[in-house]
């Protein structure tokens, strides 16, 4: 059998029979492996060649000679790594709050900007076109078909275009009602429907490109968002007034973050992504992508970067990534804000996790030969971009939350003999979640459901990153988050005293939380009973609860 045909097959293989060898691959290592090949593990030779005492003695002579420095070794790698990941929070935050406290002048005043005149000028305005992507979102397509329509911008400058990949009827008549309706208050709008969905948002967004040629910029609104009326006026300007710059991108805050501790520890995420990393990177001149939405592109840009592709599942992070080695600059407004839906139903999130994980990995292995090839770029922004944006925050983070924080830390509790450095063991995790947790108010009141979260998300994440490396087949799954429309669901309720329908959402088994969140347990037990290890018991037996209720979908939504 040819060796690429066996890795094929391994690969196809269920993840539980995946998860049963590599259980057993293990306890052979534990207890089963020798470090002499005449030590043979058998009836025949433990019987008639060697006493029961010899072959403990060889147990823990292996355990000795080979587990323990593997141990070690591990420790000390993910140690190393987990000094990378603090280093990037302390190197963030310390450029944020530099540029937010103590600089004279904020990053985005040394763009020029200056502001249009009054929209009763039509001829002083550049033509914008909204484009709104969208697929089966029947909940909140509507609503930001109004609020791209309430834009202040002249009506004869302003294209409003719907990207419809809808395969649901009642989507696409609710669309269709809008746009009829929006088209007799004198709207120039467009709905734009495939009958497939080729290259998901990326196709749809590139096909629409030949029928925008007589607009400058581009604004993009995912389904979820709700952009103020100002929006255009306060982004706009700096496009227009600066040529070398390819996009805006706003800042988002959420309509929802106080509905669950799931929306709370993902809010503290992308508010520290938001407030603290892009920030941070606009502010010392670094790469920073467009997020996918809340932002404004020059088509100019997009085009001279090679225009939308669907290489990959992040087709933002690809087109900002080429039009930065093309020299493009990039703009970031922290005082321009954009209401969006997180997902609040776990099944959602996981989903958005996978892909938001997936997605740069695979960029990262397609791009990395352009990256070092790029004359645009500084040696130091290209060690950047590879050793720290795509190294330690998208690769060594999820690493480890997975191999340092969920395998050998609880394998430890087993062998206290391997000594974790304190510093990596307590001192890194408090720095990067204190970090973390500042850039969201009352953040703090949440620290520990975030770290626990966090852990127990690692599967999902360690997971989709190796299959976006390895370009495993379910790296180019393209699943769109479902948005609930409670918030569009409460301006009605509140408007016209219509009761807001709970939504019901099923429950999902997933065994590799199951798996973990016992080896926590059986680990912290062991630690306590046999080694008398309270403190670290205590931890163990929190994330080990906190894994089987994510392998339960037990998540208060």
């Amino acid at each position: 059998m040819a060796l690429s045909t066996y890795f094929v097959k391994i690969r196809r293989m269920p993840n539980i029979v995946m998860i049963f060898f590599l259980v057993v691959t293990f306890i052979w290592l534990y207890y089963g492996s020798a470090p002499f090949p005449e030590v043979m593990f058998t009836q025949h030779f433990i019987r008639d060649k060697y006493s029961a005492e010899d072959v403990l003695h060889s147990v823990k002579l292996a355990r000795h000679v080979v587990l323990l420095p593997l141990l070690r070794a591990f420790i000390g790698f993910s140690a190393f790594l987990s000094s990378m990941v603090a280093s990037d929070r302390v190197f963030h935050v310390y450029i944020s709050l530099y540029w937010k406290l103590f600089a004279r002048k904020k990053p985005h005043q040394y763009y020029v900007c200056k502001q249009f005149p009054s929209i009763d000028y039509p001829d002083e305005f550049p033509n914008v076109c909204v484009q709104l992507p969208m697929f089966n979102e029947k909940e909140v397509c509507q609503q930001v078909i109004d609020a791209a329509c309430h834009l202040e911008w002249p009506k004869s400058k302003l294209l409003i275009q719907i990207l419809d990949d809808s395969t649901c009827l009642d989507t696409q008549q609710r669309i269709i009602d809008k746009v009829l309706a929006w088209r007799e208050c004198g709207m120039h709008i467009v709905h734009r429907q495939r009958s497939n969905r080729n290259g998901y948002k990326a196709g749809a967004m590139r096909e629409s490109m030949d029928e925008i040629t007589n607009c400058e910029y581009c604004a993009i609104f995912d389904a979820d968002f709700d952009p103020d009326p100002d929006f255009l006026i306060k982004t706009v300007p700096y496009l227009h007034c600066n040529a070398n710059v390819g996009f805006v991108q706003a800042r988002w805050i959420y309509s929802n973050e106080a509905e669950s501790i799931l929306t709370r520890v993902q809010a503290i995420s992308l508010n520290y992504h938001m407030r603290a990393e892009q920030y941070a990177r606009f502010a010392a001149g670094l790469f920073f992508n467009f997020n996918g939405t809340a932002g404004v592109w020059r088509r100019k840009a997009i085009i001279d970067a090679g225009g939308w592709n669907q290489r990959t599942t992040v087709e933002d992070m690809d087109l900002s990534l080429r039009a930065y080695l093309r020299g493009w600059k990039f703009v970031f407004l922290d005082d321009v804000t954009c209401v969006n839906e997180i997902p609040s139903c776990y099944n959602a999130f996981r989903k958005q996790q996978h892909r938001w994980c997936s997605g740069p990995m695979e960029l990262w292995r397609k791009a990395t030969a352009a990256v070092w090839r790029s004359k645009s770029i500084t040696f130091a922004q290209k060690m950047y971009l590879n050793c720290f944006f795509f190294g330690t925050r998208l690769f060594a983070t999820h690493i480890v939350s997975f191999v340092f924080y969920c395998l050998l830390v609880p394998i430890c509790a087993t062998a206290p003999e391997v000594s974790i450095p304190f510093w990596a063991l307590v001192y890194m995790p408090i720095l990067v979640t204190l970090s973390t947790v500042y850039y969201t108010p009352g953040g703090w009141v949440h620290a520990l459901a975030y770290v626990l979260f966090e852990n127990a998300m690692s599967i999902v994440k360690v997971s989709a990153m190796l299959a976006g490396l390895l370009d495993l087949k379910d790296a180019h799954e393209w699943v769109v988050t479902t948005k609930m429309g409670k918030w569009v669901a409460s301006k009605i309720e509140q408007a016209g005293h219509v009761p807001l329908k709970k939504q019901v959402t099923s429950r999902k088994i997933y065994k590799r939380e199951l798996l973990v969140g016992t080896l926590f347990l059986i680990c912290g037990t062991y630690g306590l009973i046999v080694h008398r290890l309270f403190h670290y018991a205590i931890f163990l037996y929190f994330q080990g609860v906190v894994f089987l209720a994510f392998g339960l979908s037990f998540i208060p939504a």
